[in-house]
């Protein structure tokens, strides 16, 4: 075997992850153990001489069980596609395969050594199959921000809404909308049809508001989310009060996720249902 299929059979095989011998590459390169010794020191040349690599940071090192690369550096965009996925997966352990097909894309396009760390992660996940809702969600946004009013077809209904937020949870798509001075939230796979409305709206005019005390903190995020009605009070221990338009589900998972930098204030019922449901789970405890 030439020294250049050598030397980039070695680099291969290192990048990939494995762990190399040298008796197994003198065997396989027909050569000396010596000779292996002198490809090695070729790459580690490579990386020290090469404006992309860095040997302060990348070399391959002769350890017990053979020869490894060790890297101390990431690009900033694999390190911020690992802490994407790790924030995913505290939320759900399934990937539509879609977003698992877009994430492998990415990965691709990654610095090949930080390539199976993240592959590793991405196969931590469960692939979905069906329908991914993708199309509404993105008209469900755009009329959020627009503050437009949508048209939507559900269980063979036609009605007009008012769109308030979206959210992630119990493994689905959830849409959140005001319709004749009641706030609902629905599946947005369930939902049959929807188009944005040309007509827009300035307030919501629900019957029942929840009124939360958000820590300031969370109040950038906590406000992207939800429809602000009205902000009450911002006190001296650093919360902030305020009023906004979504569902009892929405206030539950607000409450839990969010704690103990929320909590619900307003209704009271909703708070008494919210504490029973702890209970119920505490009880399974004792």
């Amino acid at each position: 075997m030439d020294k250049s299929t050598r030397v980039l059979n070695i680099f291969t095989r290192l990048l990939n992850g494995e762990t190399v011998r040298k008796s197994e590459l003198s065997e396989f390169g027909n050569v000396s153990t010596k000779s292996i010794q002198r490809d090695v020191r070729i790459i580690n040349d490579f990386f020290y001489e090469s404006e992309y690599w860095n040997n302060r940071n990348t070399e391959i090192v002769y350890k017990k069980n053979g020869y490894e690369l060790i890297t101390h550096f990431n690009s900033l965009n694999s390190l911020a596609l690992l802490g994407l996925m790790i924030k995913i997966k505290s939320l759900t352990p399934i990937l539509h395969v879609d977003v698992y097909n877009l994430f492998k894309r990415e990965i691709q396009n990654m610095r090949m050594e930080d390539r199976k760390v993240l592959y590793e992660m991405l196969n931590h996940f469960k692939k979905r199959n069906d329908m991914f809702p993708g199309q509404t969600l993105m008209l469900i946004e755009k009329a959020i921000s627009q503050k437009n009013l949508v048209w939507m077809k559900f269980n063979g209904h036609i009605i007009e809404v008012k769109p308030l937020s979206t959210m992630y949870m119990h493994y689905d798509y959830w849409f959140t909308y005001e319709y004749d001075k009641t706030i609902y939230t629905k599946r947005v796979r369930l939902i049959e049809n929807f188009k944005v409305s040309d007509h827009t709206f300035n307030e919501v005019k629900s019957k029942e508001l929840v009124t939360v005390e958000i820590d300031q903190t969370k109040w950038e995020l906590f406000r992207q989310q939800y429809t602000i009605v009205e902000e009450l009070e911002r006190t001296k221990d650093g919360k902030i009060i305020v009023r906004i338009a979504c569902t009892e589900l929405d206030a539950y998972y607000i409450a839990y996720q969010m704690a103990p930098l929320a909590r619900i204030l307003e209704p009271q019922k909703y708070i008494d249902s919210f504490i029973e449901r702890l209970n119920q789970i505490k009880s399974c405890y004792e």
